[in-house]
């Protein structure tokens, strides 16, 4: 029987197997390849790193306390302890158009200025050369669209506060301070700090476009669950246009904040100026019905018994009203389904099944005592009502007048001293890293492949 020899043969598994030594020794060879490639991409990672414009991050904090409403809403918390400010609709309030186009209207960035430099490397090159750039201020600027499309005009500087104002149609000179008109283009300079020959471009945004690219660079987050504490945050090329943005969103989210929560004010109070006569009127009618009932039946008074279920009675239908006026606030401000109003939904459940009990011993009375205290109880809650919506409209008056909302600025914005990009450092290791594999998986392919006869064995 022949037996089959399962070996390989030597010469064949050198064959199958990479020669590590071949590949170190092709490493060597092209080394000078190698440190080409990879200074290469070092050069250019540096270049980059010195040359990209550095973006800067500005944050500012905001504070959103529990929401009270209004004066109506000053004892709720007892039903609701644990209750904690709700961030997400503030975050949408924040990050809204509401909120954005305002300080987009107060700060013009519907008009984008920019400094004309040579493509690409100018502007890095410029900065680093700390030659400073120059400044236009425009008090005013309309420029339409042309074919339906936006257009975009040239403004070069020149002596003496003159300047020359290019389109695509025209070119005319103008002068700073003064209004100039041209095809529909509107534009007055305010001042110019720039050297003559200085070029700048000229563009105008609508207000959504303006909006949308606000969004793109503007973060809202909670620094931590439920704690009301936001952050904003926005990135920018110039420390000084973000700094002025986020303080100007921050400041009017805490104007509409406050304006709203004066609404609500006027809001209840317009309702209790509409109950008040009503209520004095039932008021009246309840003490002359009462007065009535006593003459004919000789001034009949309640027993120790009847004035203690009174006091009850008319105790519960105080907090029973006071609910009511809580209620007329917090629908205002949450659903049904929201925690708040669920327990206040509970106390008043609470309240009414202990009417019924006191109802109930009530009706256990002799009749005459029955009818003198259901027209006291008329009377006494009437005139509690009343007080109460006196408070409630001194109390709104002096809030309305008064009112603060439940938003304040912790921190004024500020922007970081150092750009959070690009990340020199890293984009420099990145770049080395990136030319050595690249340069090395090149002379490595290039060995792999082109593998001829090395040894007379191999013929």
């Amino acid at each position: 029987m022949t037996t089959k020899n399962m070996n390989t043969p030597p010469g064949s598994t050198q064959e199958n197997e990479i020669d590590l030594l071949r590949l170190v020794g092709e490493l060597w060879d092209h080394r000078k390849f190698i440190i080409s490639v990879t200074a290469l991409f070092t050069l250019i990672a540096v270049a980059y790193s010195l040359l990209s414009t550095p973006i800067y991050q500005a944050d500012t904090l905001v504070q959103v306390e529990q929401k009270q409403g209004n004066a109506i809403l000053s004892g709720l918390s007892d039903m609701i302890p644990n209750s904690s400010p709700e961030s997400a609709p503030e975050i949408q309030l924040l990050q809204s158009r509401m909120i954005l186009g305002k300080t987009i209207a107060e700060l013009n960035l519907r008009d984008i200025v920019e400094q004309k430099y040579f493509p690409i490397v100018g502007r890095g090159w410029a900065r680093l050369t700390k030659e400073k750039p120059g400044e236009l201020a425009i008090s005013w600027m309309h420029i339409p669209q042309l074919n339906g499309q936006d257009q975009q005009l040239t403004l070069t500087v020149g002596e003496n506060g003159h300047y020359t104002l290019e389109g695509e149609e025209f070119t005319v000179n103008g002068m700073v301070g003064q209004r100039l008109e041209k095809d529909g283009v509107a534009l007055t300079i305010a001042d110019i700090k720039a050297k003559p020959g200085t070029q700048f471009v000229l563009s105008q945004r609508t207000e959504l476009e303006a909006i949308n690219a606000l969004q793109e660079t503007f973060t809202v987050s909670e620094r931590s669950k439920e704690s009301g504490m936001l952050e904003l945050t926005m990135t920018g090329d110039d420390p000084q246009l973000i700094t002025r943005i986020l303080n100007s969103i921050a400041n009017n989210y805490l104007q509409q904040n406050i304006a709203r929560q004066a609404a609500q004010d006027s809001q209840s109070l317009e309702f209790l100026q509409r109950q008040l006569p009503e209520v004095r009127s039932e008021l009246d009618q309840a003490e002359e019905k009462l007065n009535v009932y006593r003459q004919q039946r000789d001034s009949v008074d309640l027993n120790l018994e009847a004035k203690a279920v009174l006091e009850q009675i008319v105790n519960v239908d105080n907090q029973l009203n006071e609910l009511t006026f809580r209620e007329a606030e917090i629908s205002q401000l949450y659903k049904k389904d929201h925690p708040t109003y669920r327990a206040l939904l509970e106390k008043r459940q609470t309240l009414e099944q202990e009417r019924k009990r006191l109802n109930k011993r009530v009706s256990a009375m002799p009749s005459t005592q029955q009818e003198v205290l259901r027209l006291s109880r008329d009377v006494e809650a009437g005139r509690a009502v009343y007080l109460q919506l006196l408070n409630r409209q001194q109390e709104l008056s002096i809030s309305k007048s008064s009112a603060i909302g439940n938003v304040r600025i912790i921190d004024p914005a500020v922007t970081q001293p150092q750009p959070v990009k690009p990340k020199k450092a890293l984009n420099v290791v990145l770049g080395f890293i990136l030319g050595l594999f690249i340069s090395v998986g090149a002379v490595l392919a290039r060995a792999m492949l082109r593998r001829g006869v090395e040894a007379p064995e191999q013929l």
